[in-house]
């Protein structure tokens, strides 16, 4: 997608949340039944598509995480997917991790109490758990450091591998999950003497298929995250080999600028949205489309414009705490895009909202009509469906439609 030059700064009014009465609450509760829970919006189901399409039942899906410093924030969370449970199609709360090469572990690695939100009811009461239709796929990590010299050392050893895919489909199945998404990054980090990136690329996919295999065998399904490949393909993330064994790949159409990175910036531009969904569609000459899954950004980031040596950009996240630091109108457009020095060409911004604060930071976020630009991506390219990270806090917009309204105008649900 060709960049274009902005010669005119759009500024556009914040308008209150609060004014439609549905500003999600800080507050924890526990609600434990979905009597509340909205109906799917009008207009958001459709029929089913023809037996073989597995992706169908998963359209829209997000993940729930912890906020070890800030527990409401949890709460958040968790209270945002009971409400509008109904609405999605699959639930992926970070519940586990690598804990050894053929263990996992329930809670971080820095303490023995388990993650915030662990099997909580909230979730427990909304899914197929306890005979809702959403599906329970809980998110299993190996993203720090060990857990993902864990992961390089568990797929290149044959026999390892084996017992670590024994082992989660015992978790899925005495779980009672419907499945398990593995979010296993960094490993690479791990290649040593003899190994290639090409040999890692070939032992992950091996992975994916073996796991694959074992799950559908005991009636799971298998999602996993991938990094974006936006013209060439990712050195580790084979999509082609990956689609073909996997339910769902979800797509982290994010943090192309990151938390604790070198200066702030768009976190999900829409021409490198743009690109990976044009990608996507190459693989398999197009037939596996509806197994990749768009991930959307519900965080932004700030810092300032010229960081000093060994600055780290800060996250705000849900995207309501970006929006708390807003003040009357904000930029839409930005030329950020055009000299990053993150970026190997300059990819169109596409609607950008960003602001520079009172103390010189400049804050870039997603409002819901960057969000949806991509979603509209998503759609257009033939794709299965929408998720991101992660749930609460999610931006509405001016006249009331929320965030999972505009979802679901796009992926309707399936009868």
């Amino acid at each position: 997608m060709k960049l274009r030059a902005v010669a005119v700064l759009f500024l556009v009014s914040f308008p209150s949340m609060a004014a439609c009465g549905a500003a999600p609450r800080a507050e924890g509760t526990t609600a434990e039944a979905d009597s509340t829970a909205p109906p799917p919006p009008e207009g958001a189901l459709e029929a089913a598509e023809p037996h073989g399409h597995g992706h169908a039942d998963h359209r829209f899906c997000g993940w729930l995480h912890e906020f070890p410093a800030d527990p409401k924030m949890t709460d958040l969370g968790y209270d945002t997917f009971a409400r509008h449970a109904r609405t999605f199609d699959a639930v992926h709360p970070k519940w586990w991790r690598m804990d050894s090469t053929t263990t996992f572990a329930n809670h971080p690695a820095d303490r023995a109490t388990p993650f915030g939100g662990f099997h909580d009811r909230r979730v427990l009461a909304h899914t197929t758990y306890s005979g809702k239709r959403t599906k329970l796929v809980p998110l299993v990590a190996a993203s720090v450091k060990p857990d993902y010299l864990y992961a390089h050392t568990m797929i290149n050893d044959p026999a390892v591998r084996r017992e670590h895919v024994k082992n989660l489909v015992a978790l899925a199945v005495s779980n009672r999950y419907d499945g398990l998404d593995i979010d296993y990054e960094h490993f690479s980090r791990g290649i040593g003497p003899g190994q290639t990136r090409d040999t890692e690329r070939e032992a992950f996919s091996t992975f994916i298929r073996e796991l694959s295999a074992a799950m559908h065998a005991a009636g799971k399904i298998v999602s996993l995250a991938v990094p974006v490949e936006a013209g060439e393909p990712h050195p580790i993330f084979d999509y082609d080999a990956l689609s073909a064994a996997a339910d769902q790949v979800h797509v982290m159409t994010y943090d192309f600028h990151y938390e604790a990175g070198e200066h702030p910036g768009p976190v999900s531009p829409l021409g490198w949205v743009h690109e990976a969904v044009a990608y996507i569609g190459n693989v398999a000459g197009g037939q596996r489309n509806g197994k990749f899954i768009l991930g959307l950004p519900n965080y932004g980031l700030y810092g300032p414009e010229q960081p000093p040596d060994n600055f780290q950009t800060i996250a705000c996240e849900p995207l309501i705490r970006c929006q708390a630091m807003l003040s009357g109108s904000y930029s839409t457009t930005t030329d950020h895009m055009s000299h990053c020095t993150m970026a190997s060409k300059p990819f169109e911004p596409g609607r950008a909202p960003n602001l520079y604060l009172a103390n010189g930071d400049h804050l870039f976020f997603d409002d819901l009509e960057s969000l949806e630009e991509k979603v509209r991506e998503a759609k257009q390219g033939k794709l299965g469906g929408i998720t991101y990270w992660s749930i609460g806090g999610e931006p509405d917009r001016p006249g009331c439609r929320s965030f999972f309204e505009m979802v679901r105008s796009y992926f309707p649900q399936r009868r």
